[in-house]
């Protein structure tokens, strides 16, 4: 290996460093309570250093946001199948969000990091910022069309209005993870969290459901 590639293996593996600390910072204190002077410290970094690998602190959470949101959305799209109702759909979604959440704490940076950036989501149409986040859109968009599927295909309530009910879901599914980040980390007791999103999950599905689904589709696993 030559000093240029070995030189740009250390910097990436640098850069993945910061990222990683910065996502336990945040999921420990909170976005609003790390510094780069204290992300800096903790990477046992100057703090000019650092600012050779992100230009700020927005540049930086943009990064994480990207990753763990396209992770987010790649996860879900795998597991939909073509064949599926928009009931099912919004089943399997909602399925991978508790299964993802009891596998990783990313979920809860993520919502973290999307407020920091962009607070007004989902209240205000990312398509009507100047400063819209292409992943926040894609979540958006993604249950927008599974709920527009489910409404074509009997499966969901023909009254279900896809953008505005996309919007609620996204709003409930945020307030959910943003009072479980408030709470101290010790305090996290996963099991108790899981329980409680499955069964606020399960309310809104039946309440989209068309009165002709399979019932089944009606209940979410234990996560």
């Amino acid at each position: 290996m030559g000093i240029y590639e070995r030189k740009e293996r250390e910097k990436n593996e640098r850069r993945a460093l910061i990222l990683d600390m910065a996502r336990r910072l945040i999921l420990e204190r909170g976005v609003d309570s790390v510094s780069m002077q204290e992300l800096a410290n903790a990477c046992e970094l100057s703090k000019g250093a650092l600012y050779l690998y992100f230009d700020n602190k927005e540049a930086l959470l943009a990064e994480i946001f990207h990753e763990a949101a396209s992770a987010f959305i790649g996860y879900v799209h795998e597991r939909i199948r073509p064949e599926d109702t928009g009931l099912q759909a919004i089943h399997r979604l909602w399925s991978s969000y508790l299964e993802l959440f009891g596998q990783s704490s990313d979920v809860i940076v993520l919502f973290g990091v999307k407020n920091a950036l962009a607070p007004e989501y989902p209240w205000k149409a990312e398509a009507d910022s100047g400063d819209a986040i292409p992943e926040t859109a894609a979540m958006l968009g993604l249950i927008a069309d599974i709920l527009a599927k489910g409404v074509a295909d009997g499966s969901l309530d023909p009254a279900v209005v896809p953008d505005r009910v996309a919007h609620s879901i996204m709003m409930i599914a945020g307030g959910i993870v943003e009072n479980i980040a408030r709470l101290p980390v010790q305090m996290r007791n996963h099991t108790l969290i899981l329980e409680e999103m499955k069964t606020t999950f399960e309310i809104v599905l039946r309440g989209i459901a068309s009165r002709t689904c399979d019932p089944g589709l009606l209940n979410l696993s234990g996560g």
